[in-house]
């Protein structure tokens, strides 16, 4: 009734620990029934004959150390993306995660937040832009503008893993926290964004280093390759003049029978 914020798995930890607290108060008032080898139905009978409360409630609330937290969580990522240069779009094609979250409580839980988590961050990372206007006041109200992560922004190969016999000494049962951690994962996608730019660059002969902010839309992009400035072949050149000197003739279809890859 009295729970603390929801945050860094902290109702995991201080929910469960406090359950456990709860059980060691119940197996103190059962024990004076166990005698005899009594089985566990015929020890909460007894318990009740005599007017034991088989009811109790635990409280737990989690220490600090000399570090604000008394242990950290650690994992490790690799990516692999795609950018079209000339859009700026990116496509995060495969992301492997693996994470040291001791003995997991449940490990089907902490799975699916690192999966959220991530990609939760994704959206952070590639699409969400806060804009406001000179009085300060947002100007993308909405998921029109705003643009959160969907389900085709999940990675198209999406592994996870957790390291496995790595009890944390100081977690409960041995556990450790799983949601936030995995976020912090995702510069593996920002760098390997960054790289392709650079190999994009690389291929005109731009060697140099550029800042590249967050988050990376489609406009970042293109403006980091250098996409304005890309030469245009002398087939698409040929394309363009047929398309500019037959707009007067023919209608918006002018054009399209060409199969040139412009």
């Amino acid at each position: 009734p009295n729970n603390t914020a929801t945050g860094g798995s902290g109702t995991s930890e201080c929910s469960s620990k406090a359950a456990m607290l709860a059980c060691e108060e119940l197996q103190t008032r059962l024990k004076p029934f166990r005698s005899g080898g009594a089985s566990f139905a015929d020890t909460v009978q007894a318990a009740i004959k005599a007017g034991v409360s088989l009811m109790a409630s635990g409280w737990f609330k989690a220490q600090q150390g000399e570090n604000t937290h008394t242990y950290a969580t650690y994992g490790v990522a690799c990516s692999e993306v795609q950018i079209d240069v000339l859009t700026g779009e990116v496509r995060v094609e495969r992301v492997d995660l693996c994470l040291d979250l001791g003995t997991q409580l449940d490990a089907a839980v902490d799975i699916g937040q690192i999966q959220g988590g991530f990609v939760m961050s994704l959206g952070y990372l590639l699409t969400e832009e806060c804009a406001v206007d000179a009085d300060g006041s947002p100007l993308n109200l909405g998921t029109w503008d705003y643009k959160i992560p969907s389900a085709y922004d999940i990675p198209l190969e999406f592994n996870v893993s957790l390291l496995k016999d790595t009890p944390n000494p100081n977690g409960i049962h041995g556990s450790k926290a799983s949601a936030e951690p995995a976020m912090v994962l995702v510069a593996s996608v920002y760098h390997a964004v960054k790289q392709a730019v650079y190999a994009a660059r690389a291929d005109m002969g731009q060697t140099e280093w550029i800042m590249l902010d967050v988050p990376l839309t489609p406009e970042r992009i293109r403006t980091a390759v250098g996409a304005q400035e890309m030469p245009i072949p002398s087939s698409c050149a040929r394309d363009q003049e047929t398309i500019t000197t037959r707009a007067g003739e023919v209608d918006s279809g002018a054009g399209t029978e060409s199969e040139s890859p412009c």
